[in-house]
């Protein structure tokens, strides 16, 4: 399992970031992109008044979103963003054409999503707050966990609740909790078996429990949301949130997984190499992370789509990239469960 943030750290990091964000409901026709030191930034009123402006560069997700809105093709903003006087122009003319509702957050004086007015917000604050303590109780172990730029994820483990795949193989239960707060998928808890011998942390998919970021249309008065008013509105949810962490970790659950890790090694493999090009086909396996999974795959001596699947969720320690980390011990569990070949 790749190596993140310290509890420590993510609750510092977490505590940071709710201090830093700030998130406004605006209609499109009232966004202003302009020019600022030859990049585009958004402009708009936070009052009817005009007397208090916001205004803030975008990140790249920001970017992403507000050209999706505008119906700008990917390739063609991009060209334009070396050149964004033409980009602020034609963000200008299709903004204006649009009275549609729209949550604009921002982090750090940067604006990093613009999403629908239906979008609910499901904050890493409110949901470290409501987690954390249940894992406590529960004996389970924070072993990793990381915010990026998309996504925050808690990587927990309980050795209360072991098993052998075979004699001397132990792995015990974990689960996945990951939330986006821009766009980037529902809130999920997901099952996650941690390998001891080498501390791998395959993913199952298969059970995950999902909330997703939607409700009803925000019509609060004011532009700026009450954090007050949303996290009174969100506590019946968040009890429900619980419930799914406790249903992720329970013994059922976690034999149903063993037992499909325990089948994927009656599934064997004749040509490593080969079975490395379909996997690779299948889930965009890039040239290093091929590498390492062939080397991980002849180290572990294990021809089998079990052996196969560790290799992934091995290689997956050494990317650099958390997201893509965690995406990796996914497929790990997908490849072991047949989903390959």
């Amino acid at each position: 399992m790749k190596t993140g943030k310290s509890l420590q750290e993510l609750a510092l990091e977490v505590e940071r970031q709710q201090n830093s964000k700030r998130d406004f409901l605006i209609t499109a026709n009232k966004m202003s992109p302009y020019v600022n030191q030859n990049n585009v930034e958004l402009g708009f009123s936070i009052k009817d008044n005009d007397k208090e402006l916001f205004t803030a560069p975008l990140t790249s997700n920001g970017h992403i979103q507000l050209g999706q809105f505008c119906n700008i093709p990917k390739k063609y903003y991009d060209m334009m963003l070396a050149h964004p006087a033409l980009l602020a122009t034609n963000l200008k003319h299709w903004l204006a054409l649009s009275e549609e509702k729209k949550m604009v957050r921002s982090l750090d004086g940067r604006v990093r999503a613009i999403l629908s007015d239906k979008y609910r917000r499901l904050d890493n604050y409110d949901l470290a707050q409501n987690i954390l303590p249940m894992l406590m109780e529960v004996g389970a172990s924070v072993e990793s966990a990381e915010i990026t730029e998309s996504k925050m994820y808690i990587k927990a483990i309980t050795h209360k609740i072991q098993g052998e795949v075979t004699k001397g193989d132990v792995v015990s239960a974990g689960l996945l909790i990951s939330n986006s707060e821009t766009g980037h998928g529902s809130l999920s808890v997901k099952p996650l078996v941690y390998r001891l011998v080498c501390s791998n942390g395959a993913i199952a998919d298969d059970y995950a429990m999902r909330k997703y970021h939607a409700g009803r249309v925000n019509e609060l008065e004011q532009i700026e949301f009450s954090n007050d008013t949303l996290r009174a509105e969100d506590k019946a949810f968040w009890l429900k949130v619980r419930d799914l962490v406790k249903y992720t970790l329970n013994e059922t659950t976690f034999d149903n997984i063993v037992n499909t890790m325990r089948e994927s090694k009656d599934r064997k493999i004749t040509d490593g190499t080969k079975a490395i090009e379909l996997v690779s086909k299948k889930f965009s396996f890039n040239e290093g992370e091929q590498k390492g999974i062939l080397d991980h795959l002849i180290k572990g001596g294990e021809l089998s789509s079990y052996g196969l699947g560790n290799a992934v969720t091995r290689t997956a320690q050494d990317v650099e990239s958390y997201d893509r980390s965690t995406e990796m011990e996914a497929i790990g569990y997908h490849i072991m469960n047949g989903d390959w070949n």
